[in-house]
């Protein structure tokens, strides 16, 4: 299996892996690509993470996926767009555990994410 994160990859098929073989799989699609990235492995793991969730079918995953696309970005940003919010989300479940604890307030965040809240984001 060779991964590409601008096609989905088969549900069953991906799940099928362990997480190590995922997560090489993206990262030897980024070295491909030439991607130069600060943490390979870091990067990988959220790629996978995103799309162990859409192999799953969550909806919040899938409809952020979906509106993202519709809304211009490539199937490869609207997953960093989505990992960008799991990102924030483990970040403040960190440093701040009794806001951010519940799974609902990522699937709210999902909820709210459009192309031009990202791209902002992105500027900062």
């Amino acid at each position: 299996m060779e991964y590409n994160p601008l096609v989905a990859p088969h549900p069953e098929e991906w799940l099928e892996l362990d997480e190590m073989e995922r997560n090489t799989l993206v990262r030897e699609y980024h070295e491909r690509a030439g991607v130069k990235l600060p943490d390979q492995t870091m990067h990988a793991t959220f790629h996978v993470i995103v799309e162990n969730q859409l192999a799953e079918g969550l909806p919040d995953v899938v409809e952020a996926l979906e509106r993202l696309q519709n809304e211009g970005l490539d199937r490869h940003e609207a997953i960093h767009a989505i990992g960008s919010v799991l990102l924030e989300h483990i970040w403040k479940t960190v440093h701040a555990p009794d806001e951010f604890t519940e799974t609902e307030s990522y699937l709210k965040a999902l909820r709210k994410l459009t192309k031009k809240s990202w791209l902002k984001k992105m500027k900062k």
